[in-house]
């Protein structure tokens, strides 16, 4: 291929136009995936369109020739992803249908061999793939797509997979989809994935990373999201957490210890069914302090203290409950261990008290809650639902404006994926790519009645 070098200021704003204007037409991707060729043409294009004086640029000057060249050297350097997921999503297929059939490697299931004649990947293939899928489908969009292609019954067939590297995968990719996305949300509790994760999360379950990663999947789709919590709490989600705070993987005491915390916080009246069904011994045998607090956050100390913290957070639930505030505050144990804790944060040096500060708050706020003279008032349940309305709500209605004094635009449809705790995307945003002038790039919202006309411009740096 020639090397097309721009030299005149028209062909400098036409390139790093067209390229912007190619960059903002692809979905933004993570950052590990965007190759170093297409960053260096991104930070090119910038340079290039500062926006201090007018071109002089007409659109029809544009070479064709120019132009072929430019889409050539970007679609070679571009990923589908959408066709990648497509292809991840049929390699998976085949394997499920010809397992469901009986197709076997000589291997066998255990042995992770290939599967026989029928078109299906080995073991370490079909691993490789669910990573990469779980990689496109971190971008809110991505996660949207695998299930309208029909992702759905893919997974659930991985989940119900006799390998547990599979299965623990395939929870994976479950949580990276649902985490803070109601639409996936609703369509994954729709589709049947609830009572899969619930049986990987199973104290019968032996593989600890299955219960790991189906407990991180269980706990995406629940959070801030009314329905799947409901489901979680009829399906006996509430036992099998309480059921897991005594295990003797970590991972999966802690996992349990957090999404229990969330959900008493969403329904303070689930605080007596938790204790009620032995929550408190194993929280409190949590509290034990083998070693002084450290504060270099690192190894078995710092792992000891993430654990605290977790049984602090979730005692602390059950303390602020009314009708268990006496059974915490009787339960064998834990003022002892609270007072052991207490002296030993007192006695750190400051520069490891502060290093220490949130375990330490935590200490003191569980202490003040039992040293009271009465039950705490009863406090509202936090409720923080996210509707799949009010999502997709949030993501319409924004138009970008680059380039702007000129009226020649051209506007494209842009899936915004969000990089905020607020801008979780989901939405399509109308993007106008004004390729006339060496205008100043600038956020602008449409219609001056818009709410959100008053919040700060959402800044796109490169995809």
């Amino acid at each position: 291929m020639e090397r097309y070098v721009p030299t005149s200021s028209k062909d400098q704003f036409w390139l790093g136009s067209h390229i912007r204007l190619i960059f903002y037409e692809s979905r933004r991707l993570d950052a590990a995936t965007i190759c170093p060729c297409r960053q260096r043409l991104w930070d090119w294009s910038l340079k290039y369109a500062d926006g201090t004086s007018p071109s002089g640029f007409r659109p029809e000057d544009v070479d064709p020739e120019k132009m072929k060249w430019l889409d050539d050297v970007l679609k070679h350097y571009m990923v589908d992803f959408s066709a990648r997921m497509k292809e991840i999503k049929t390699a998976l297929e085949k394997d499920t249908s010809a397992s469901g059939a009986g197709v076997e490697s000589d291997q066998g299931p255990a042995a992770g061999g290939d599967v026989g004649d029928s078109g299906g990947a080995g073991l370490e293939e079909r691993e490789a793939l669910l990573e990469e899928l779980m990689d496109i489908v971190s971008s809110i969009d991505y996660a949207r797509d695998l299930h309208k292609i029909g992702g759905l019954p893919v997974l659930l067939e991985l989940l119900a997979s006799p390998q547990p590297s599979l299965q623990w995968r395939a929870a994976e990719v479950v949580a990276t989809c649902v985490a803070n996305n109601p639409p996936v949300q609703q369509w994954f509790l729709d589709g049947g994935v609830l009572p899969r994760l619930l049986d990987l999360a199973a104290p019968s379950q032996p593989h600890g990373t299955v219960r790991t990663k189906a407990l991180l999947a269980l706990s995406g789709l629940v959070r801030h999201f009314g329905p799947g919590l409901e489901a979680l709490r009829e399906a006996g989600g509430l036992v099998l957490l309480v059921g897991s705070l005594g295990a003797a993987d970590r991972r999966i005491a802690r996992k349990a210890m957090t999404l229990l915390t969330y959900m008493l916080t969403q329904r303070r009246a689930d605080c007596a069914a938790a204790v009620a069904g032995g929550a408190l011994p194993p929280l409190v045998a949590e509290l034990e302090l083998h070693a002084a607090p450290d504060g270099d956050n690192d190894g078995s100390a710092a792992e000891a203290s993430d654990m605290r913290q977790a049984a602090l957070s979730a005692l602390i639930q059950l303390a602020s409950y009314p009708s268990t505030w006496a059974a915490v505050r009787d339960a064998p144990g834990l003022q002892a261990r609270l007072a052991v804790l207490a002296a030993a944060h007192a006695a750190l040096p400051a520069d490891v008290a502060e290093a220490q500060a949130e375990e330490g708050l935590l200490v003191q706020q569980l202490t003040a809650l039992l040293a009271a003279a009465a039950p705490p008032a009863g406090r509202p349940d936090e409720l923080d639902h996210v509707s799949v309305e009010a999502f997709e709500e949030a993501g319409r209605g924004t138009t970008f404006a680059v380039n702007e004094p000129q009226p020649v635009a051209v506007t494209v449809a842009v899936r915004d994926a969000g990089a905020g705790h607020e801008d979780q995307g989901g939405g399509t945003a109308t993007m106008t790519m004004t390729v006339a002038g060496r205008g100043g790039a600038e956020g602008s919202t449409a219609g001056s009645g818009d709410p959100a006309a008053g919040r700060p411009p959402l800044l796109l740096g490169a995809p």
